[in-house]
């Protein structure tokens, strides 16, 4: 037999198994591990009102988000919303005003509940869960 003939042989054959090998490691590196979940964004629904912008406004919302991120992202998406937040060290971030009503107009200032109670944390430390229902009103401190 060709010398040369064996060696194109035995050339092609290596270079099958290394087009093999390596479509094989590539298989694997994409499919999921056993006994692991493929990490997929998990949306939520929410039912949002704010006062004078928005009545029972359902939003989906990302798998632990924040009320402020969610506020965040519809001032993103509409002018309407003219969101002004403040941080403060130590105490997180505050909503000083939505639409045309700012904190301290007639006394008045930006308070939330969610399923008609009043959280005793900040906005920004609020993460909503599916279905809830969050309110945003415009009152004195005593509501």
């Amino acid at each position: 037999m060709n010398t040369k003939l064996v060696w194109k042989i035995v050339g092609a054959g290596v270079l099958v198994a290394v087009v093999a090998v390596v479509f094989f490691y590539a298989d694997v590196a994409q499919a999921p591990k056993q006994g692991t979940e493929i990490d997929t964004p998990t949306t939520s629904t929410v039912t949002l009102s704010i006062e004078g912008l928005y009545t029972d406004k359902k939003v989906s919302v990302a798998s632990g988000w924040t009320l402020l991120q969610v506020l965040q992202e519809l001032n993103t998406k509409d002018s309407a919303m003219q969101l002004a937040i403040k941080e403060y060290a130590g105490l997180g971030a505050l909503v000083e005003g939505m639409g045309s009503l700012h904190n301290g107009d007639s006394g008045k200032y930006w308070q939330y509940k969610v399923n008609g109670v009043m959280p005793q944390i900040g906005a920004d430390a609020y993460v909503l869960k599916d279905g809830e229902m969050a309110e945003w009103f415009f009152g004195t401190s005593e509501e």
